[in-house]
């Protein structure tokens, strides 16, 4: 594709939302190098995550409210009914996933990153790929996109803009529980998709347990699948707030009051990232290096991990759960 001149470019990715919304990291350079008219296929879960994004034209939920051919379509979703849509909605260049006799693939100028995927035939190939990359999802796509030669900037990270409503309401919520001076956000759940992940509700508890030393309020986060996990967690424990269940964007409107946030590698990590909040991330099976805290932050990693991309952890003791308390401790007080 031409730089400089304008370019209507089509992305597809639908889910997981911590994935969607990493990938709005894009959206600026690729508006800038190429004037770009930017459209969105995604979930209707996802879309929240993408409106009043500035650099966004359009967003489809449906691929049947798609009634134009796009110069340029990123193809981002490992899916095959969705990359035979975007193989259809391109009218000059595709990049990403596609079906290649009967069978997903990816093309050659995506292959920096889907070569370390399920996609690569080679699967011994593809995790030993992964576990030596040392680049972040968001320099491994300047690549791919030929966007190397921009540097990170304020704008160069995920992005999320709540409305007036959503922060209102996150407002009264943080007034209400004496939020106003900075809370520490934990979130220790991955939802069900992967529990390997997640740091166990006896590990939770014994991590709330250290921070309370701050004197400062500890706001529970997670979705509606760790409520009751939550629960469990908090219970009997002072100084934790649980939230109730709320839409995406008023979720990520709280965490705008944490003076830091420690999570899993989850949505809410890509939250704090997006709201330029102090992040303390900790990562289990997952790649450490593909994870960016745009230098407001630390990650604790536990590699080399037997279960590495696995949902299940294969341990009596997951490595999360085998991280020190004091290490998590540290490392808040650092941030601090």
């Amino acid at each position: 594709m031409r730089k400089n001149k304008q370019t209507t470019i089509l992305i597809i990715k639908t889910g997981a939302l911590g994935d969607v919304l990493r990938t709005t990291a894009l959206l600026p350079p690729l508006s800038r190098a190429y004037r770009a008219r930017i459209s969105w296929l995604t979930s209707q879960k996802a879309k929240p995550l993408l409106t009043r994004n500035p650099f966004i034209e359009k967003i489809f939920t449906n691929p049947g409210q798609i009634a134009q051919k796009f110069d340029w379509t990123l193809s981002l979703e490992e899916d095959k009914a969705l990359a035979k849509i975007a193989q259809k909605s391109f009218s000059k260049k595709i990049t990403g996933v596609i079906v290649k006799n009967a069978r997903l693939s990816y093309t050659d100028d995506s292959a920096p990153y889907y070569q370390m995927s399920l996609l690569n035939p080679n699967q011994t190939l593809a995790n030993k790929l992964k576990s030596l990359n040392q680049k972040t999802f968001f320099e491994l796509w300047l690549s791919v996109l030929g966007l190397s030669r921009f540097k990170k900037s304020e704008m160069m990270r995920p992005q999320i803009f709540p409305t007036k409503s959503e922060r209102k309401t996150a407002l009264n919520f943080a007034r209400k529980h004496s939020l106003l001076d900075g809370a520490i956000g934990f979130n220790p759940g991955a939802g069900v998709r992967w529990p390997s992940k997640e740091l166990s509700i006896e590990k939770s508890r014994e991590v709330i347990k250290r921070l309370a030393s701050f004197k400062k309020p500890i706001l529970l986060l997670g979705g509606m699948e760790e409520r009751k996990r939550n629960r469990a967690i908090s219970r009997g424990l002072s100084g934790v707030t649980l939230p109730p269940p709320m839409p995406i964007k008023t979720f990520a409107a709280l965490i705008d009051f944490c003076e830091i946030l420690i999570t899993t590698d989850s949505l809410a990590f890509h939250i704090a990232t997006a709201l330029k909040k102090k992040v303390l991330v900790l990562i289990g099976p997952t790649s450490s290096s593909e994870l960016d805290v745009f230098g407001k932050g630390e990650k604790i990693t536990t590699h080399p991990c037997d279960c590495f991309y696995r949902p299940h952890c294969l341990r009596e003791k997951s490595c999360l759960n085998a991280v020190s308390e004091s290490r998590i401790f540290s490392s808040v007080r650092r941030l601090l």
